[in-house]
């Protein structure tokens, strides 16, 4: 509970908000010290302090991610670690941790309105999207990327800042196929699997790693790649026999696509098209992925970095950011 603005303040009320232990001394309540939380920036840090200083002071309730998570709910992992829903909270991850999902349909990470006006967010590590599958069979469209951050609709005042070397990333959007001849699309970065073709297509890639090639059925046609980022198309021949398959997308940032036929996109960059005879290649990083040959089967959209529809947030990028922010 917030201390009062004005009016006396009694050691033992510093003392419920922030902790410590009988006899208490004034001299245990500077700011960044054992007890009294960063926020409270009209608390000294040393020499002169005075009761007045903890007008309107509360307790800051802090949170590291130092592992991997996948498909964070906040306000559920806050809730579970004991926060009781009103203090202000600072969450950070710490580098080299990812937060990732592994559906196109969730974040990485979601933040509810429960956090509105309370919520600094500080990254170091990975917020990532899941990449859309490849397009199947003939002329099919891929799957559109995943957000990597969602913040819900009515979330106000929440702060977010990424640090130098951390990533937000959507995922990226599969790759169309083609017209004629068999070929799978590339799956998008973050994961995507690549389209089948006749023969099974390249799956994603775990966290760190390249997705795996696509499949090939006969002869001489060439599967797709796996990437680190986007995975590309298979090629198709006018013939049912030549049956090859996309490369599945990977989850290394920032990654580089697969690099045979209709080429993944590098990270950040829209998956190539094919011609004729290829599918289309995944997308990089919260990028479309390109579309099968003459147009027959369009890229899937890729994943916003933020998906923030409704909300209010501060942004500041000290980092790398792949896909929309709004």
């Amino acid at each position: 509970m917030t201390l009062q603005s004005s009016g006396a303040i009694k050691l033992s009320e510093i003392q419920t908000e922030f902790g410590g232990s009988n006899p208490i001394s004034l001299s245990e309540y500077y700011r960044n010290g054992s007890h009294v939380t960063s926020n409270n920036t009209g608390v000294p840090t040393s020499g002169a302090i005075d009761m007045t200083n903890f007008y309107g002071a509360i307790k800051q309730f802090t949170y590291v991610f130092s592992s991997s998570a996948q498909e964070v709910d906040l306000n559920s992992t806050l809730t579970t670690a004991g926060w009781n829903g009103t203090d202000p909270v600072a969450v950070t991850i710490n580098s080299g941790v990812y937060l990732w999902s592994n559906s196109t349909a969730t974040a990485g990470l979601t933040i509810s309105s429960a956090f509105s006006g309370l919520l600094t967010l500080s990254n170091s590590g990975y917020i990532i999207g899941r990449g859309g599958n490849g397009a199947s069979g003939f002329g099919n469209s891929g799957s559109s990327g995943g957000p990597a951050l969602k913040i819900n609709s009515g979330v106000t005042g929440v702060t977010i800042v990424n640090n130098s070397g951390a990533f937000i990333a959507g995922g990226g959007g599969g790759g169309g196929s083609n017209e004629i001849g068999p070929s799978g699309g590339g799956g998008g970065a973050g994961g995507g699997n690549g389209g089948n073709g006749g023969v099974a297509g390249g799956s994603g890639g775990s966290i760190g790693n390249a997705g795996s090639n696509g499949g090939v059925d006969y002869g001489s046609a060439a599967p797709g790649l796996g990437g680190g980022a986007g995975g590309s198309g298979g090629a198709g021949y006018n013939d049912p026999n030549y049956r090859t398959s996309g490369g599945g997308g990977g989850r290394i940032l920032p990654g580089v696509g697969g690099t045979s036929n209709a080429d993944g996109g590098s990270a950040g960059n829209a998956g190539q098209n094919g011609n004729i005879a290829l599918s289309g290649g995944g997308g990089g990083w919260g990028a479309n992925g390109g579309s099968g040959g003459n147009g027959a089967g369009s890229g899937g959209s890729g994943g916003k970095a933020i998906e923030g529809s409704g909300s209010t947030y501060t942004l500041t990028d000290n980092g790398t950011i792949y896909g929309a922010t709004t």
